[in-house]
């Protein structure tokens, strides 16, 4: 369950880093080329990891 939703988080955010240009379904599928990762589903992984790290860092930091 936390792997897919990092995956497609990742794939959402790395869309809306793109500026909207690539199709929503390819990258959040991994169906593009992978540029610095051994696969698109690795480098969305990674990308919604560090992503869900940041807002529950911001959480915490609200709440204290």
């Amino acid at each position: 369950m936390v792997i897919s939703l990092a995956k497609h988080l990742g794939g959402f955010i790395r869309w809306l880093l793109k500026g909207c240009k690539t199709n929503l379904k390819d990258e959040i599928e991994g169906n593009l080329d992978a540029t610095w990762g051994n696969t698109y589903d690795t480098e969305n992984y990674i990308i919604g990891i560090i992503t869900i790290a940041v807002i529950l860092g911001v959480i915490l930091l609200l709440l204290m």
